[in-house]
């Protein structure tokens, strides 16, 4: 995986990207499985299996986010992605992380796991997060542990790759919304401490009295 430089260059190759891998994706699943791969049983079972998925989901980003602000190597590297997704507007957000959630389980969960099994295609998940930079050697590993629970979720009968998609969508769409504010609330906090303190008004008494 490779940064770019803007948060409108990073978007429309990310929507690139990861529609080309969910068309690889849907045609192997496909011509492996067939269509009947991409039936529910019903509408109950789909909304149920959603709001699992997205509740777990919701679960993880909260958990991360509070560990987050206890650990410097978690907090630098949500420093150096904010720095390219900083600006990145809501819309752009939601389309990218629902793209980005529903290729990659279809190729990691749906495709390679049947076949690799968890702990490989949650390694080979990990894998496809490294981007060379020191600042995000942790992304790998994170990637890793995330990639375990989504796959731990796709093998269950009641929540399956939809489950697993939609909490894979719901932990992309608000790490991206907290990276795209992330700078920004940095500097109003920064400018907050850094503005002078209100003199007390006994101290400036005992100034004039000199």
């Amino acid at each position: 995986m490779i940064l770019l430089s803007s948060p409108r260059t990073i978007f429309n190759a990310g929507m690139l990207f990861h529609l080309i891998i969910a068309t690889v994706a849907v045609i192997s699943i496909l011509l492996l499985k067939g269509l009947n791969f991409f039936s529910f049983q019903s509408l109950a079972n789909l909304t149920t299996s959603l709001l699992i998925g997205a509740g777990i989901g919701l679960c993880f980003q909260i958990c991360y986010r509070s560990i987050s602000q206890r650990f410097s190597w978690t907090s630098k590297m949500d420093s150096h992605l904010a720095v390219h997704f900083e600006g990145m507007v809501i819309g752009e957000i939601f389309f990218l992380a629902l793209i980005s959630s529903i290729s990659e389980e279809l190729l990691f969960r749906a495709l390679i796991q049947p076949y690799l099994g968890l702990w490989l295609t949650s390694l080979l998940f990990g894998l496809a997060h490294w981007t060379g930079k020191r600042e995000l050697l942790v992304w790998p590993f994170l990637a890793f542990f995330a990639g375990l629970m989504l796959g731990g979720l796709s093998e269950q009968p009641a929540i399956g790759v939809t489950g697993a998609t939609s909490a894979h969508f719901i932990i992309n769409f608000l790490g991206l919304w907290h990276l795209s504010k992330a700078r920004k609330n940095s500097a109003l906090k920064t400018f907050s401490s850094d503005e002078n303190p209100i003199p007390d008004p006994t101290s400036l008494r005992e100034i004039e009295d000199r």
